[in-house]
């Protein structure tokens, strides 16, 4: 039942957001090095016209188990370095949820290319820091790092 949900959220959104805005979806895979956001292995990313945060929801569907995890990242820097490759810095924040249910902030640094006008390839390492957890409640500082590999779909 939860699984259904899911998709049916994530798939509303798509259909809400082809008209409204510029909205990419992407599959990223968790770095396990790294880590990984939790609740994170398929994100719909969006962007709305005029804003500069990268909005993200992702989702992981595991039997009985599925879990959410939102992202808010503002890319402060996000400018070509040679060839195709580029780079994206800036703060963020992330919310994930039900087990654990977790709230902090991240700085996603990434790297990226756009072999063709709509498709992003890219590997981010994001350095988190948990405001709270439900596995160990408010304990400042708790530092994190996230990282993902992935491409996305952009449209216009």
């Amino acid at each position: 039942m939860k699984r259904k949900v899911v998709i049916l959220v994530l798939s509303a959104l798509v259909l809400v957001g082809a008209q409204a805005f510029s909205w990419g979806i992407g599959a990223e895979v968790g770095i396990d090095a790294l880590g990984n956001l939790p609740g994170q292995s398929v994100m719909l990313t969006v962007q709305f016209p005029k804003l500069p945060i990268l909005w993200g929801i992702g989702a992981q569907i595991n039997g009985n188990q599925s879990n959410v995890g939102l992202t808010a990242d503002w890319w402060l820097i996000n400018q070509h370095l040679a060839s195709l490759l580029n780079i994206y810095v800036g703060p963020g924040l992330y919310l994930a949820a039900p087990k654990p249910f977790e709230i902090g902030g991240r700085l996603p640094i990434g790297l990226n290319i756009f072999p063709l006008n709509f498709l992003e390839l890219f590997i981010e390492a994001a350095p988190a820091i948990v405001f709270y957890s439900s596995d160990s409640g408010i304990t400042i500082p708790n530092f994190r790092l996230q990282g993902a590999l992935g491409l996305r779909f952009w449209f216009k």
